[in-house]
């Protein structure tokens, strides 16, 4: 065999074997980051590592995504009072965000003293998502499920008349997807024990809405 030709067939064996091995190698799983309170945290469900919102999404979206729950129970968005720390989501480089913040902001003192701060603080949080990372995630950012029991101070006319129409300002002046956990809660009393919290079985109403929401948006990038 001629030496150019040896060469030839050596440059396409090599090729070959580079253009396989990126075939076999394993797609890049897309990682989405849920931050919240108490509810994304999985209170209220019996095995949170199984049943809580963020759990049921990872079922739900499939092995092509990982989805870490970084729920924190109690905090609140107001960063005067109890505010989330989004330092373990910023550390998981993710690719899509979920921020599921307010209940706790509904505690009637708080929102009298600080509510005035929350659109220019969700602001802040969503920003800091933006700027603190080498690639901009994708940002949702939830409607808090109802308040059907005002316990633990929080009350659930400031949820509907102060805290969903701000949010919903945020997601419009920020651009970014808006989803809805509160209208497919309302009448599921009996599935929020504690008036607060939701069961397994809302949970997994929660999980499919935000599933539901990502798929739309990764359809949507696909066409384009």
């Amino acid at each position: 065999m001629k030496p150019g030709k040896s060469l030839l067939l050596l440059c396409a064996a090599l090729l070959t074997g580079t253009v396989c091995a990126a075939a076999d190698a394993p797609a890049k799983k897309i990682v989405v980051a849920c931050c919240g309170d108490s509810i994304t945290q999985g209170v209220g469900v019996a095995d949170p590592a199984r049943e809580s919102y963020p759990a049921v999404l990872q079922k739900l979206l499939g092995d092509n995504y990982t989805v870490l729950n970084f729920g924190v129970g109690g905090r609140a968005l107001l960063r005067k009072k109890d505010p989330y720390s989004i330092g373990n989501g910023l550390n998981s480089k993710p690719d899509i965000v979920i921020m599921a913040l307010g209940t706790n902001d509904a505690r009637e003192e708080n929102w009298k003293q600080f509510g005035h701060e929350f659109v220019g603080d969700y602001k802040n949080l969503i920003n800091q998502f933006r700027t603190r990372l080498s690639r901009e995630p994708e940002i949702f950012v939830a409607v808090p499920p109802p308040i059907f029991a005002d316990r633990w101070q929080l009350r659930n006319v400031i949820l509907n008349e102060k805290i969903i129409p701000a949010i919903r300002q945020v997601a419009k002046e920020t651009g970014v997807t808006l989803i809805d956990f509160n209208t497919p809660m309302l009448g599921l009393r009996k599935e929020f024990p504690d008036g607060v919290h939701p069961n397994a079985s809302a949970a997994a109403k929660l999980a499919e809405a935000a599933a539901k929401a990502i798929r739309e948006s990764q359809a949507a990038k696909r066409k384009h």
